[in-house]
This record gives structure tokens, C-alpha cells and sequence, in this order.
């Protein structure tokens, strides 16, 4: 009889840690979500004194958000950049960003980024990670908001994830300038990128 109590309490007790796991495998439930050009757009800005600002997007890229499913929280963030597809309506401009005098895209043909750790408070997102441009890694910290929108048509829930990121092309060894004779310099020091990504949910 004692053995049989015994039993039934081994077997109860591995039925309850199965269902927790479960449940906590349900609640750590995490989507993996691709993109590249036709969900998202990524564009680049810099003062340039010959038309005010510079301002082009890249037509190829690609990457990946990590999410929580339930609640929709983003757990990583990665990025790569194919440089020569940098375009804008300037095509004489895109050529000079390409040039080995700013980008040089045939010697670092790629810019990548890839979070460490990404934080959460009443203001949206910083993600921390490693940016790769022009031969040169440095940790950097960026801010980003999300939202969650619903399709009034399909109902289908999205996140919007949307940034803006200023960063010192001095930091990653871009250097060439032109002191104009006016006075003041060519090209500016802080580009601007701007991206936004629009992902399904579940």
C-alpha cells in the first residue's frame, strides 16, 4: 500500500513540473522575424554643403528581430547593410559616397550591426551592440520606439519598430573633408540613419 502512495506521488509530482514547464516554455515563447527591403526602410543623411543635406536609402539589406511572443517584446536586434546599394536622386552624389574617400564600398562592402542587450522603459528601447562600418567595430548605444497597430480591414496585429541614429563618421575612420573657401568644410561629421520595420505578429 505504501509502495503504491509512493508511486502515485512520483507520478503527481513529475505530471505538475511537466505542466510548469510547459507553461513556461509557452511564456518565454519567442518568434524569429526576417527582413529585408520590402518591409522595411532604411535611409542615411549628412550635411553637404553643394546641395544643404545629403540624403539616400539602401536598396539592399537584410536581417532579423527577435521577439517575445506574449507579450510582443523585442529581444535582439541584427542588421547588414550592402553599402554599394546606397542610391538617392543625386546618382553623382552616391558615387562619391561609394568612392574610397568616404564609404569605400569595394574595400568594406558591408555594415552590420548586432545587439548585445536591448532595454525597456517608459520612454521605448535602447539596444546596445556592436556596429561594423569602414574596418572599424565600436560598441554603441541606440535609442528605438515600438508600437503595436491593428489592420482596421484584416484585424492583424503589427509592430512598428522605428529608429533614429546619429553617429560620428570620425569614430570608424571616415575622415576626408574639404575646408570650403568660404570658409566651413565639405561634408558634415554626423550622419543621420533612419530605419523603420514593420513585423506579423502571431
Amino acid at each position: 500500500m505504501l509502495k503504491g502512495r509512493n508511486k502515485f506521488r512520483r507520478v503527481f509530482l513529475l505530471a505538475v513540473i511537466i505542466l510548469l514547464s510547459m507553461g513556461a516554455v509557452r511564456s518565454f515563447a519567442r518568434q524569429v522575424i526576417t527582413f529585408g527591403p520590402g518591409e522595411t526602410s532604411i535611409k542615411g543623411s549628412i550635411k553637404y554643403s553643394v546641395i544643404g543635406r545629403y540624403t539616400a536609402g539602401f536598396n539592399s539589406f537584410r536581417g532579423s528581430v527577435v521577439l517575445d511572443e506574449r507579450p510582443p517584446q523585442v529581444r535582439s536586434v541584427y542588421l547588414e547593410i550592402d553599402v554599394k546599394s546606397i542610391a538617392s536622386k543625386f546618382a553623382w552624389c552616391d558615387r562619391f559616397a561609394r568612392s574610397r574617400r568616404l564609404l569605400n564600398a569595394a574595400r568594406y562592402p558591408q555594415i552590420i550591426f548586432k545587439s548585445d542587450k536591448i532595454f525597456e522603459d517608459d520612454r521605448g528601447y535602447e539596444v546596445k551592440g556592436v556596429l561594423q562600418m569602414h574596418g572599424i567595430k565600436r560598441k554603441m548605444l541606440f535609442p528605438f520606439k515600438v508600437k503595436t497597430v491593428i489592420d482596421p480591414v484584416t484585424r492583424r496585429k503589427w509592430l512598428d519598430i522605428k529608429g533614429s541614429w546619429n553617429v560620428d563618421r570620425k569614430d570608424f575612420n571616415i575622415i576626408w573633408n574639404k575646408v570650403l573657401d568660404h570658409g566651413g568644410v565639405l561634408v558634415g561629421d554626423i550622419f543621420t540613419v533612419e530605419w523603420g520595420i514593420r513585423v506579423g505578429l502571431k
